[in-house]
C-alpha cells in the first residue's frame, strides 16, 4: 500500500495541525549551544514552513484556539487585576501604560513613514513585543469592525497580520534578551549587586540561594543557666523567634502540656518542642545535647498548606504584621503572585490572590487560613460548568456594541472573553472551590490554544512571508527592531528618572510590560535573585489587557 503524506496532509485538518504542532515543539525543545527557542517560537517556523509548501487549513481552528488562549489569560489575571498594589503598585501599572503607549505610537510612526498597511503595522507591533494577546485583538478586530469587508479582503489582512508577526517575533525574543544583557553593562550597573541592596533594604530572602524549606520538629530539655535557657523569663521576653527563627509548639512540665502563650515563664526542666527549619534548628542558641525524645511532643503532625488571600482587612497588609510565626505558630516558605514565585520579604504587602505555602500544625494553620483567606484543597477534578457559563458570557459580552456614527464598536470575543476570565479569576480569589480548575488544566488548555492559533497564524503567513520578505522585509525588520527598543528605552528612562526604580527590580517590570517570560529567566540569572520577579508579576498582568486593546486600536485607527 503506497502512502501518500502530502495528501494526508491536506485532505486532513486533524493530521495536518497535530504534525505543525509535534514537530514545532520537538523544534522548540532542541538545545543548541545553550540556546532553547521554545515552543510558541519553534510551531510558529514549523507552521511557516509547512504554508510555504502550500499547506493550509480549511477550517478556522485559529477561533477556538484564541478563544482558549485569551479567556485563560484573563483567568490567570483576574485576582491581581483589580487588586490595589500598596508597595509598588502604581509604578508597575504607570510602567506598563508607558511602555504600550510607546510601543503604539512607535507602530504607528513607522509604519507611515515606511508605508506599512495596518495589518502588517499590527502583527510588526505583536512581533516587536513577543506579544500573542495584541495578535489576537488585531485579528479579532478585523472580524468585528471590518465585517463590511468582503471575505477576501478580510483574509488578505489576516495574512498580513501573520506576516508581520512571523518577521519580527525572533527579533522581538532575541532583541529583548540582548538589550536586557547589555544595558547593564553599558550603564556601568552590577545586577547581582544591585538585587542585594533591594534584598537588604527590604529583608528578602532569595528563593535562588535559599536551602531546602522543609519544618522540623525537635524537643529540648530547658538548660538551667538563666541565661542560656531563659529561665525565669516569659516566652514573650525570650523571642525566641526574633533570635533564631524556631516556634515554641508545645511546653511540658511535670508531665502537663501548656498553651504556649507570651506570659508563660520558663521553668527549670521544662521540656519545649520546637518547629523550624533546619537551618534555623542548626544556629539556634539551644542546648542540642538536652534534646530528648517525649511522644507527648513530638507527635503530632506538621502540616503545609496554600493559602489563598481573600481577606479585604489584610489586603495591602505586610507579612510582617500577620505576625504568623508568635500569633498562629506558622511558618511561610514562599508567595506565589500570578504563577510567578516572589522571593520572600516581610514588607511584602498581600494581593488578593496571592498564594502563600504555609506550615504548621493542623489546627493552627486552619485558624491562620481563616484569618486571611481559605486553604486550596487540591483536587482533580474541573468545573467545567462554570468554566463553561463564563466563557458564553464572554462570547454573548462581545456582542454588545455601541454606534458612533456609522460605525458600531464592540468589545469583540478577544475583549469579551478576556473580561469573563477576568471576573472568573477574580472571584475564585475570593473562593478558590468556585469554578476550580487546577492550574496544570488551565496551562494545558492556554497552550494548547495559543499553539493552534500560531498553526494558523504560521500558516496563512507561509503563503505569503516570501513575497512579503522580497517587497518590504528589510521595512519590516527595520521597523520591528525600532518598536522593540523604543518601549524598553521609554519604560527604563521612566523608571529611573521619574519613578527612581532599583534598576533590577525595574527591569524585570519591563520584561513583564514586554509579555518575555524568556527575558525573566535570563534576569533572573543575570542578578542571581528572584527580586525582577516581583517586577514582572507587577506588569504582566495589565501588560497583556493593555496590549490585546492595542492591537485592536491599530487596525482601527
Amino acid at each position: 500500500m503506497n502512502i501518500d503524506p502530502v495528501a494526508l496532509l491536506q485532505g486532513s485538518d486533524v493530521m495536518l495541525l497535530f504534525t505543525a504542532l509535534g514537530f514545532g515543539l520537538l523544534l522548540g525543545k532542541l538545545n543548541l549551544g545553550g540556546f532553547q527557542l521554545g515552543s510558541t517560537p519553534g510551531v510558529l517556523l514549523a507552521a511557516i514552513t509547512l504554508g510555504t509548501w502550500g499547506f493550509d487549513l480549511h477550517v478556522q481552528t485559529e477561533s477556538l484556539g484564541f478563544m482558549l488562549f485569551i479567556f485563560c489569560v484573563g483567568i490567570e489575571a483576574g485576582p491581581n487585576f483589580f487588586s490595589n498594589f500598596v508597595q509598588d503598585g502604581v509604578r508597575f501599572i504607570s510602567i506598563a501604560v508607558v511602555v504600550v503607549l510607546t510601543a503604539l505610537t512607535a507602530t504607528s510612526v513607522v509604519a507611515g513613514l515606511l508605508g506599512l498597511d495596518s495589518g502588517l503595522a499590527a502583527g510588526m507591533l505583536a512581533g516587536s513585543l513577543t506579544s500573542t494577546p495584541t495578535l489576537v485583538g488585531a485579528q479579532d478586530a478585523v472580524n468585528q469592525q471590518m465585517a463590511h469587508l468582503g471575505a477576501a479582503e478580510r483574509q488578505a489582512i489576516f495574512g498580513q497580520i501573520s506576516v508581520g508577526y512571523a518577521i519580527t517575533y525572533l527579533i522581538g525574543l532575541l532583541g529583548i534578551l540582548l538589550v536586557l544583557r547589555l544595558l547593564p553593562s553599558v550603564l556601568g550597573l552590577d545586577p547581582k549587586d544591585e538585587a542585594r541592596k533591594l534584598e537588604r533594604a527590604r529583608g528578602m530572602t532569595s528563593r535562588r540561594r535559599r536551602n531546602v524549606r522543609t519544618p522540623i520538629l525537635r524537643a529540648y530539655r530547658v538548660s538551667e543557666d538563666r541565661e542560656r535557657g531563659g529561665v525565669g523569663k516569659s516566652l514573650g521576653e525570650i523571642g525566641l523567634f526574633q533570635r533564631s527563627g524556631l516556634i515554641v509548639e508545645r511546653v511540658k512540665r511535670d508531665g502537663e502540656l501548656l498553651e504556649p502563650a507570651p506570659d508563660l515563664v520558663i521553668e527549670p526542666g521544662d521540656k519545649v518542642a520546637l518547629v523550624g527549619f533546619p537551618i534555623n534548628h542548626a544556629r539556634s542558641e539551644v542546648d542540642h545535647d538536652a534534646e530528648v525524645y517525649d511522644p507527648d511532643l513530638l507527635e503530632f503532625r506538621i502540616d503545609t498548606a496554600d493559602v489563598v488571600v481573600g481577606n479585604p482587612e489584610v489586603l495591602g497588609t505586610p507579612l510582617a504584621d500577620l505576625d504568623l510565626e508568635t500569633r498562629y505558630g506558622c511558618l511561610i516558605d514562599g508567595v506565589t503572585r500570578a504563577q510567578v514565585e516572589l522571593p520572600l520579604s516581610r514588607s511584602l504587602t498581600l494581593n488578593r490572590g496571592d498564594v502563600l505555602r504555609v506550615s504548621g500544625e493542623r489546627q493552627r494553620l486552619e485558624k491562620f487560613a481563616g484569618k486571611i483567606g481559605v486553604i486550596e484543597h487540591a483536587s482533580d477534578v474541573s468545573d467545567l460548568m462554570t468554566f463553561s457559563f463564563f466563557f458564553l458570557g464572554g462570547l454573548l459580552v462581545a456582542q454588545l456594541g455601541i454606534l458612533v456614527g456609522d460605525l458600531r464598536i464592540t468589545l469583540g470575543n478577544a475583549g469579551g472573553l478576556l473580561l469573563a476570565g477576568i471576573l472568573l479569576g477574580f472571584f475564585r480569589a475570593r473562593n478558590p472551590m468556585f469554578g476550580y480548575i487546577p492550574q496544570g488544566a488551565i496551562n494545558m488548555l492556554k497552550d494548547l490554544g495559543l499553539n493552534i492559533f500560531m498553526v494558523s497564524v504560521g500558516l496563512a503567513a507561509g503563503a505569503d512571508i516570501l513575497d512579503a520578505l522580497r517587497d518590504s522585509g528589510l521595512a519590516i525588520v527595520l521597523g520591528g527592531v525600532v518598536v522593540m527598543l523604543l518601549p524598553l528605552l521609554a519604560g527604563y528612562l521612566f523608571g529611573v528618572l521619574v519613578l527612581r526604580m532599583n534598576p533590577i527590580l525595574l527591569l524585570g517590570a519591563l520584561t513583564g510590560a514586554m509579555t518575555s517570560t524568556p527575558a525573566l529567566q535570563a534576569l533572573n540569572e543575570m542578578s542571581d535573585s528572584a527580586v525582577p520577579a516581583l517586577g514582572y508579576a507587577g506588569t504582566y498582568t495589565f501588560a497583556n489587557v493593555f496590549l490585546t486593546i492595542g492591537g485592536a486600536l491599530i487596525i482601527m485607527l
